[in-house]
């Protein structure tokens, strides 16, 4: 029996051949571009990131833009909170205009008017504004700002000053104010701090309380319609000058606590 020798040998290298396709291709060294890692498109994470490399070297940390959403990093923005004051920002002047003598004689109410009150001037003989009380405002503004952080509450009072009075003329007394108003909050429920009271007169009167929680940041109140102020006359037994202008201070007074 004679055996074909290049056919045998052929076979076998073909053989060979065979076996060598189906063999599974070997990458060696291929990088990782995904997440934290040398190469990679980040962001990074508490085993490799960039956070060392405030000096740029060939042997920094860095991350490579791979593919079309390119590298990512994240670093960190921060900021800490200083706390402020509790400010009484803003006290409203009260002009409750004309009132009729017979009001004044045998008592009554008299609503309040507007904001201006008489400055002294030339013409002008007054005894409050601009003498013992400077910081009224126009505007009816009635502003508390509490900046502290805390929200610790507080309190907000009023009182009258001890008598009216103008030049050359007799004092009055027994004369009280009441306050309405709803609040403006920038925190919290407005309701809780409306600005609600009667009877005011020479001793503080407490007329706002935020309890703790309220009264965080600006709380605002507007004293400008006819309901917002009015004054109660007790019967007086002293004679009133026709067109003498008479005022009062009005003391407001915040104070920390609830």
């Amino acid at each position: 029996m004679m055996i074909h020798h290049a056919k045998l040998l052929t076979a076998t290298v073909l053989g060979s051949a065979a076996l060598l396709l189906i063999l599974p291709p070997v990458t060696v060294g291929a990088a990782d571009t995904t997440g934290a890692a040398a190469g990679g498109v980040g962001p990074g994470d508490s085993g490799y990131n960039l956070s060392a490399d405030t000096t740029v070297t060939a042997t920094a940390n860095y991350f490579a833009a791979t593919t079309t959403a390119g590298a990512v990093a994240k670093s960190t923005a921060e900021f800490s909170v200083l706390g402020g004051a509790l400010e009484l920002t803003a006290v409203p002047d009260l002009n409750f205009g004309q009132v009729n003598a017979g009001t004044i004689l045998n008592g009554g109410d008299q609503k309040l008017t507007n904001n201006t009150v008489t400055t002294p001037s030339d013409t002008a003989k007054v005894t409050s504004k601009n003498f013992s009380a400077n910081d009224g405002n126009s505007g009816g503004a009635l502003v508390v700002d509490d900046l502290r952080g805390t929200g610790a509450g507080w309190n907000l009072t009023t009182q009258l000053g001890a008598s009216f009075t103008a030049p050359d003329a007799a004092p009055l007394t027994g004369i009280t104010l009441s306050l309405n108003a709803p609040a403006t909050a920038q925190i919290g429920n407005a309701d809780t701090l409306k600005l609600a009271a009667t009877g005011i007169g020479t001793e503080a009167a407490k007329v706002v309380t935020a309890p703790s929680g309220f009264g965080i940041g600006r709380t605002s109140w507007s004293l400008t319609g006819p309901d917002a102020a009015g004054l109660h006359f007790a019967p007086q037994s002293v004679n009133v000058p026709a067109n003498a202008i008479y005022q009062t201070d009005i003391t407001w007074t915040l104070s920390t606590g609830a």
